[in-house]
């Protein structure tokens, strides 16, 4: 055994000059993601009477001469292009919240047969990670108006003293009578009045009609046809009047990739709301690590917490805090770090976007799905809490907090490359034993204990080595360990990553072997610069 040992030692030593060290420090540490407009396909809402359900091409206009504009949450004009000249490469961009805009044209305050079509949508652009951006719907922006009268009306009415004078805040339009086209108004804001200002005649009459009118809480998007009828009464006389009837078209499709599915949450006998995530204790702080996402950074966990409530919710408010400022900063940009998500201040659109409910009134259970936040969260190192605190309309109340630690926070972690660590394994000849460690803090101390119902203590002494050592201060075996495949010394100390390649004691199992059929372990505990501690077992078994 000592024999085996001493040689696998030289061979050790021979090959040690060709192991690829990475550089822990050699990290990206710039805050760019980047959004990939190329496979975006827009489409527009038809200018019909029948109103489709389906978004369509508007005929007549052509999507590839809309202007697409990229702006920041603080209005700042990050890129612009036609929408037919749109970039097929990614457009690098700070990590933040923008919002792409898409219109046919520039809008005046009134025109005739000017339809401006118009979409928007809100993206979330995260540090190292590529957003896609595949559809994006425009509607009409403007307001459109059309004046018609009744049949009875046309008989009575000369032609050539009627008109209908249509306007929306300080730009109008007059209708003469026989007027077939349709008229755009720019609207004030999200509600619009329309004044409306009637001039007729009778036929054989001499004198001027003139009765006004207001139409309000108008909406872009919206067809007012306004039509001027007779108003019968019961002793035969009658009146004009005007009978505005609204064609809105579709609204605006939000395209949502994290529906929440709710599942039945039985709740425990007790007056109290209740926020649980399944499986996790809210006591305990969750540990977001990268091996949580896939080869393209989609997130392949779940953070569901489910609130049930025996009452209708009355309250959900969330409150967001994290020790690192960078991450408050960029979250207040995107939202509220306090919202009550029952009267929320941020639009449906953002409150989706985050994993939050936008039913969330009135409902008894709710779900706020944070694995939508997963990449703002990987993307600032530290300690983050999300309070949450429900109340019902009888007053019951409940507050839970959510922990979730990335980088600098999070303690090391030991992994053995191809194998569950938790589990013993059955080695077989050709098998390999490579060890990856990550310490975001920094590793102080990495020691391991060699226990085996073979290789005796005796025998390790024999060859210069101790059932158990530290690679870090151990100096007197640091020889034999690196023999063995060990990094030893400054190769361990305040590093925050030592890679597969550095910890590589695949021969070592060759010898093991020819002690015959036993279980072998290393137990390792890796101890970071503030004291956190991990510990992990790598459990062979040779039959």
């Amino acid at each position: 055994m000592s024999i085996a040992l001493s040689a696998l030692l030289v061979l050790g030593a021979c090959n040690k000059d060709k192991v690829n060290y990475v550089d822990p420090t050699d990290q990206a540490t710039d805050n760019i993601g980047y959004l990939m407009l190329g496979n975006m396909e827009a489409s527009i809402l038809e200018d019909t009477e029948n109103v489709e359900s389906a978004a369509t091409r508007a005929e007549g206009v052509d999507i590839n001469d809309f202007d697409v504009v990229i702006t920041s949450v603080a209005g700042e004009t990050m890129a612009s292009f036609k929408y037919g000249e749109r970039p097929t490469e990614p457009i690098a961009l700070e990590g933040g919240v923008y919002a792409i805009s898409m219109v046919s044209r520039q809008m005046e305050g009134a025109e005739w047969e000017q339809p401006v079509y118009a979409g928007k949508k809100e993206v979330i652009v995260t540090r190292k990670q590529t957003t896609n951006v595949t559809d994006l719907v425009c509607k009409l922006a403007n307001i459109k108006v059309t004046v018609d009268y009744s049949v009875d009306l046309k008989e009575q009415l000369d032609s050539e003293y009627t008109s209908m004078t249509v306007a929306v805040n300080d730009s109008e339009l007059v209708f003469v009578y026989g007027e077939e086209r349709a008229a755009y108004f720019a609207p004030e804001s999200e509600e619009s009045t329309l004044k409306l200002t009637f001039k007729c005649r009778y036929k054989g009459e001499t004198k001027d009609i003139v009765m006004t009118n207001e139409i309000k809480g108008v909406k872009p998007a919206q067809w007012r046809k306004i039509n001027v009828v007779v108003q019968h009464v019961a002793d035969g006389t009658g009146s004009i009047g005007i009978v505005c009837d609204t064609w809105t078209y579709d609204e605006e499709v939000t395209f949502d990739t994290s529906v929440a599915i709710m599942e039945e949450v039985i709740p425990d006998d007790t007056d109290a709301p209740e926020i649980v995530w399944e499986g996790h204790d809210l006591a305990e702080a969750f540990e977001l690590t990268d091996e949580m996402f896939d080869a393209e950074g989609n997130f392949t966990k779940s953070i569901n917490l489910d609130i049930t409530a025996k009452s209708p919710i009355k309250s959900l408010v969330v409150k967001v805090a994290s020790d690192n400022a960078d991450f408050v900063k960029a979250y207040s940009e995107i939202m509220s770090t306090e919202e009550d998500l029952c009267a929320p201040t941020t639009s449906n659109t953002i409150l989706k976007m985050m994993g939050y409910p936008t039913d969330a009134k009135d409902n008894t259970a709710v779900r706020i799905k944070l694995a939508s936040q997963t990449d703002l969260l990987k993307s600032y190192e530290g300690t983050h809490t999300y309070e949450i605190t429900v109340t019902d309309t009888v007053g019951a109340k409940t507050t839970a907090t959510l922990t979730v630690k990335y980088g600098q926070n999070v303690s090391p972690k030991i992994e053995w490359v191809g194998y569950d660590i938790d589990q013993r394994q059955t080695i077989k000849t050709g098998d390999t034993c490579m060890i990856r460690v990550t310490a975001p803090l920094a590793i102080q101390d990495f020691e391991i204990e060699i226990v085996s119902n073979a290789l005796t203590p005796e025998e390790l002494q024999g060859v210069g080595l101790a059932a158990e050592f530290s690679l870090v201060n151990s100096t007197e075996m640091f020889t034999s360990l690196s023999g063995l495949g060990f990094p030893v010394g400054d190769q361990v100390y305040n590093q925050t990553l030592i890679s597969e390649d550095q910890l590589n004691i695949s021969n070592f199992l060759g010898v093991l072997g020819m002690l015959g059929a036993g279980d072998h372990d290393f137990v390792m505990t890796v101890t970071d610069m503030e004291g956190n501690a991990t510990t992990k077992t790598v459990m062979m078994r040779f039959e």
